[in-house]
C-alpha cells in the first residue's frame, strides 16, 4: 500500500491554517477538474487525490491522525500538548475561508462552487485509495515497523535449545530457542517491535538465528557428521573406545580390521529434529588411524614377529 504524503499532493506546508489549505485546494480543483481535461486519465487521477487529501486535511480529527501518523509518532498525547494553545487554532481550525476585496454574493459563488467540487468527486469516485480506506474507512491502523536482528548461538546450544535475553527499545525481552533449530533460522515474536502509529498494533520482531561453526561436528539437517582418529593397534584389534556426542560421552565398537576411512552410523545421537520431540537425525563418524611415534624395542620387536608369522 502506497503511503500518499496530502500536504505534498495539496501543495501545502504541514503548518498550513485551515484557509490554506482550502485555497490550494480550489485552486488544484480547478486545474485537474475533469471537465477541463475531458479524457485526460492522469488529470482525472490528480482530482481525485486533491479531494482525497483535502477530505482529511479539512477535517480536524481526520488531520490530527494523518500529521501522527506522519510524523511517525505513537503517543497521542504527546502530539495533543505539542499542538496546543494558539498554533493548534491556527492549524486545525477552519476559520474564515475568504477574506479580502470579494463582495458576499462573489464570496458565496465561489464557496458554492467549491462545494460542487466535492460533490462531483464524491458521485464520480467510487472508491477512495487503499491508503485512505485502510486508514481512515476501515478502521485499520497503521502497524509499526517490524524489528529485525540476528543472535549467535552455538552448536551445542542448537542441539539442547537455549534462551537469550535481548533489549529492544528500552525493554528485556526473553527469547526462547527450540532444539535442533537451524542455521539462518528466521524466529518472529509478534508484536514486538516499533510501536504503532495513531494506536495501530506494534511491529513484529524477527531474530535470524545464527550457529557457529564447530571444530569437532559437521551439521547437514538433522544428520551430524565428524572424525576420529585411532591408532593402529585398535584397527587391526579392533574394541570400544569413548566417542563425543552433543549428549555426551559413549562407546562405540570399532570392529576389527576396517578400512582407513570407512563411516560408522550411530543412531539417534544426531541434531534433534525441530519442533518434534524426541526425534533426533544420527551421527556419522569416519574412522582414520595413525601409527603411533615413539614405540618402544618391545613393541617393534612383536610387530617384527607378527610380519613373519605372516609371511
Amino acid at each position: 500500500m502506497q503511503f500518499k504524503d496530502y500536504y505534498k499532493i495539496l501543495e501545502v506546508d504541514s503548518n498550513a491554517t485551515a484557509d490554506q489549505i482550502k485555497k490550494s485546494y480550489r485552486r488544484l480543483a480547478m486545474t485537474y477538474h475533469p471537465d477541463r481535461n475531458p479524457g485526460n486519465k492522469t488529470a482525472e487521477d490528480m482530482f481525485k487525490d486533491i479531494n482525497e487529501a483535502y477530505d482529511v486535511l479539512s477535517n480536524p480529527e481526520k488531520r490530527k491522525k494523518f500529521d501522527i501518523m506522519r510524523d511517525g509518532k505513537n503517543n497521542t498525547n504527546d502530539f495533543y500538548t505539542k499542538n496546543s494553545g494558539s498554533s493548534y487554532y491556527n492549524k486545525y481550525s477552519s476559520g474564515s475561508t475568504y477574506t479580502g476585496s470579494k463582495s458576499a454574493n462573489k464570496a458565496k459563488k465561489d464557496a458554492d462552487d467549491f462545494d460542487l467540487d466535492l460533490e462531483y468527486f464524491k458521485k464520480k469516485t467510487s472508491e477512495y485509495s487503499d491508503f485512505f480506506n485502510n486508514f481512515f474507512r476501515n478502521s485499520t491502523l497503521f502497524k509499526g515497523d517490524d524489528f529485525t536482528g540476528s543472535i549467535n548461538i552455538t552448536l551445542q546450544e542448537a542441539y539442547t535449545g537455549s534462551k537469550r535475553i535481548i533489549e529492544i527499545l528500552g525493554q528485556k525481552l526473553r527469547i526462547s530457542i527450540l532444539p535442533g533449530i537451524a542455521d539462518d533460522q528466521l524466529l518472529k515474536i509478534p508484536e514486538q517491535g516499533y510501536p504503532g502509529i495513531a494506536g495501530g498494533k506494534k511491529g513484529d520482531l524477527y531474530v535470524r538465528v545464527k550457529i557457529d561453526k564447530d571444530n569437532f561436528f559437521t551439521r547437514r539437517g538433522d544428520e551430524l557428521f565428524t572424525e576420529i582418529y585411532v591408532d593402529i593397534f585398535k584397527v587391526i584389534l579392533g574394541g570400544e573406545i569413548l566417542l563425543r556426542t552433543l549428549s555426551g560421552d559413549i562407546k562405540i565398537t570399532i570392529p576389527q580390521g576396517i578400512e582407513y576411512g570407512k563411516q560408522l552410523r550411530v543412531k539417534g545421537k544426531g541434531m534433534p529434529v525441530y519442533n518434534v520431540p524426541g526425534m533426533f537425525g544420527d551421527l556419522f563418524v569416519k574412522v582414520k588411524y595413525f601409527i603411533p611415534k615413539n614405540m618402544t624395542p618391545e613393541q617393534i620387536d612383536l610387530i617384527k614377529q607378527a610380519a613373519e608369522i605372516k609371511k
